[in-house]
């Protein structure tokens, strides 16, 4: 008797703090972007949904007010004290396994999270790609617009592309999700490797993206191109780094939702890595190497998968070590989804890293150019039959 009292006991004084919690967490993800609240990354908020001690002390409160369930609970469920929920809320880190406390507090231990799904040459664990770390917008906004000539130029060349790219029934999207991903050669300036962001299309990886888009063209499959300063864009929402995705889900959604035909989705990005990791020589020609991310947050990722399995062993076949292969990875290091589950083939591609310059960037969206446009052909050829 004395037990079940205590252990009534635990669950009313569980409660009150806990509603708090829960209150305090709503407010979070619903609060105005203007408040900037941003106490938790969205990652965090998987993790606390996905707790055992959390969900049980859920349980448990439902079944204050249900008797029967209450009853059924208590021999089933075991009732976290409230240090456990208190700690495991705040700190994300589960009393019961303590690699999330080696996830969260140690630098890069979470790229182990990070599978290779197919090692291109040269590819193991101990070179993982690896994030720039993500710029200081008000810095990097104030910095491009200290030369307003130069601003109003790209936007004024931003505008006019944007008209052409009013283009029918595309087939093909291109987008950047960290449209400010710049390449040392390009930017021309003495910056530090770790400062590469630049939002002058011609300095980033918008450029690379141009470059696939008129590539497509020529051999005759239609590519809508998104060039969206997202750095200004992130800004002008109130959001930071970790909004990236939310923000280019937007534009994905929104071009799906407007262009039926298009069924292809690929954001460009660059590897913060060094020349001699990034850069490859196929026949005489310096290229900036490539690899695919596969997210596998979304019940369909299997079919993502194969796209780019089929890209990485076409390029093989044709540009042995242009790839470095396919990494899988989860929310707990990065957004786990990439925007993938728009379409069965969708893909995030790193092109080069902050050393390539424009003619190793310009030999590698050639090739890949010619390998999508054959995998491009077999699919048409496939869905006229």
């Amino acid at each position: 008797m004395a037990k079940r009292q205590m252990k009534e006991k635990n669950a009313t004084v569980l409660v009150l703090p806990f509603l708090l919690f829960i209150f305090s967490i709503i407010l979070l993800v619903s609060s105005p972007s203007n408040l900037k609240i941003n106490i938790f990354k969205n990652q965090d908020y998987i993790e606390i949904i996905n707790s055992e001690t959390i969900t049980n002390a859920l349980l448990l409160m439902i079944g204050e007010g249900v008797p029967q369930f209450k009853d059924f609970l208590e021999k089933e469920v075991e009732i976290p004290s409230i240090t456990e929920v208190a700690f495991e809320s705040i700190t994300g880190i589960k009393t019961d396994n303590i690699s999330t406390l080696l996830l969260h507090e140690i630098p890069g231990f979470n790229r182990a999270t990070t599978k290779i799904y197919i090692a291109g040459e040269g590819s193991d664990y101990s070179n993982l790609p690896n994030e720039s770390p993500p710029p200081n917008f008000d810095e990097l906004l104030k910095k491009e617009d200290s030369n307003k000539e130069q601003a109003q130029n790209s936007e004024n060349k931003s505008n006019e592309e944007s008209s052409i790219k009013k283009i029918n029934d595309p087939s093909v999207f291109i987008y950047h999700s960290h449209s400010w991903e710049g390449y040392l050669p390009l930017i021309n300036k003495d910056v530090k490797p770790s400062e590469a962001s630049s939002i002058n299309n011609e300095e980033n990886v918008v450029l690379v993206g141009t470059m696939l888009s008129n590539k497509l063209k020529e051999y005759g499959i239609t590519a809508q191109h998104e060039e969206t300063n997202m750095a200004q864009a992130l800004h002008d929402k109130g959001w930071d780094y970790n909004n990236s995705y939310t923000l280019s889900r937007e534009l994905v959604q929104t071009v799906s939702s407007q262009s039926k035909s298009i069924s292809y989705y690929i954001d460009i990005h660059r590897d913060s890595a060094r020349k001699e990791s990034t850069t490859t020589t196929i026949n005489g020609k310096n290229y900036a190497r490539l690899y695919f991310v596969v997210g596998q947050e979304h019940e369909n990722y299997q079919e993502n998968l194969m796209f780019a399995k089929e890209i990485h062993e076409k390029l093989e076949e044709k540009y042995h070590g242009l790839s470095k292969g396919i990494y899988l990875k989860t929310r707990a290091e990065g957004n786990g989804v990439y925007n993938q589950d728009i379409s069965s083939k969708s893909i995030l591609v790193e092109v080069g890293g902050i050393d390539n310059d424009k003619d190793e960037l310009s030999n590698t969206i050639d090739a890949f150019s010619e390998v999508f446009k054959e995998l491009y052909d077999g699919a048409i050829e496939v869905n006229a039959q």
